[in-house]
């Protein structure tokens, strides 16, 4: 391979980043959309279909989110405040991690909501978040 060709292939992992970088924020967005109609704590699926990554919003104002996180023979919801990426902790339950999220923006609330989100739904109709 030579240096033009390894600047080219540097050259689309780029562009690729930042199309991908770009997808998140879209569907972010979304999220915060779908969580403002509801009053409260909520959380809904980042990407609509696909549970793994949830947004987690309070009145509409965004905290963060929680993924699950797979380790060994457990699975837990590992919290992350908006506007950061270290991690508050680890959680049994994606309501614990809302709580939590909640908490670390000093919000006392103890219900949470779950705000589903439809594939094919007006606020949900982005590419697939993953390159093929």
């Amino acid at each position: 391979m030579t240096e033009l060709d390894r600047e080219a292939v540097a050259a689309v992992r780029m562009a690729q980043i930042t199309v991908l970088n770009a997808k998140w924020h879209i569907c972010e967005e979304q999220a915060v959309k779908r969580l403002a109609r509801v009053y409260g704590l909520a959380c809904t699926p980042l990407f609509p279909g696909h549970p793994v990554i949830q947004v987690v919003a309070c009145d509409g104002r965004l905290l963060g989110r929680a993924r699950r996180h797979h380790g060994g023979h457990t699975a837990r919801w590992v919290a992350v405040p908006v506007g950061s990426a270290r991690e508050t902790g680890a959680y049994r339950t994606l309501h614990g991690a809302a709580r939590a999220l909640a908490r670390h923006h000093g919000i006392r609330r103890h219900r949470v909501t779950d705000c589903r989100a439809f594939v094919g739904s007006a606020t949900a109709t982005v590419p697939s978040p993953w390159f093929t």
